[in-house]
């Protein structure tokens, strides 16, 4: 069992941030209708669908930390070449299902695990996640404050929370987890906040439904992540497998 997720749910970032996005003219900033939400909000069902069949899969054919690598570099080579080809139609909604086929898998053996000894603490993490995810992106959408100066944070505090996990792996200290576990909550709920606002300011494209969709996949999979950490921690369980 891999028992490194709220490290391994960091791998990729949470924002597809290399994809140069294509804006709407000057002076209709913040006009966006709902086309190209509603885009998004179509590619991610699909590729929540893609990546609950990536689990189911990778639960049986994950069985080593050689398989695992293949698939983390697999979803990199992925994530890369759907940037560059992104403005290739039909090739990058493959390359995007491809991508959230690959990161399901990996979390395959982890969703596994979590089914038979805590299946509770699982179900608890998917609720809390699929609502928090739909109220901040509904807020987003509707408030008028302005989150755009986010994104220069949320990447410095991405980072740190990096180097955090890392030093973790080696000391494991309780309280240290606990407030890792928090940051990541946090930073996380802060890209799905940015992105679903950012949308607003885009043109209506389909590179553009794409790139956001791969930027709010990673960012609502590492929430999930750090929720079901959080989740794990006070129901006075150690992630310790």
């Amino acid at each position: 069992m891999f028992n490194n997720y709220h490290t391994r749910g960091n791998r990729g970032g949470a924002a597809y941030g290399q994809y140069q996005y294509q804006m709407l003219p000057f002076g209709y900033e913040g006009t966006q209708t709902s086309g190209l939400i509603g885009k998004v909000m179509g590619l991610l069902a699909f590729s929540f669908i893609f990546a609950a069949v990536g689990a189911y899969v990778g639960s049986f054919l994950i069985s080593g930390m050689g398989a695992y690598l293949f698939v983390v570099i697999a979803g990199l080579v992925v994530l890369i070449a759907l940037q560059f080809l992104i403005q290739r139609s039909g090739v990058n909604l493959v390359l995007l299902y491809l991508f959230t086929f690959l990161e399901g898998m990996g979390l395959g053996p982890l969703i596994s695990y979590y089914l038979q000894a805590a299946n509770v603490v699982l179900t608890q993490a998917f609720l809390i996640t699929a609502i928090t995810s739909l109220g901040l992106g509904i807020y987003a959408w509707t408030t008028k404050r302005d989150f755009s100066r986010l994104g220069d944070y949320l990447f410095f505090g991405l980072l740190l929370l990096l180097v955090g996990a890392l030093v973790n792996v080696f000391f494991h200290a309780p309280l240290f987890t606990l407030i890792i576990a928090v940051a990541g909550v946090a930073i996380f709920s802060g890209y799905i906040l940015y992105y679903v606002q950012s949308a607003r300011s885009m043109a209506d494209t389909m590179p553009n439904a794409i790139g956001l969709t791969v930027s709010l996949f990673l960012a609502i999979i590492n929430l999930f992540l750090f929720i079901l950490q959080l989740l794990e921690i006070f129901s006075g369980r150690d992630d310790r497998r």
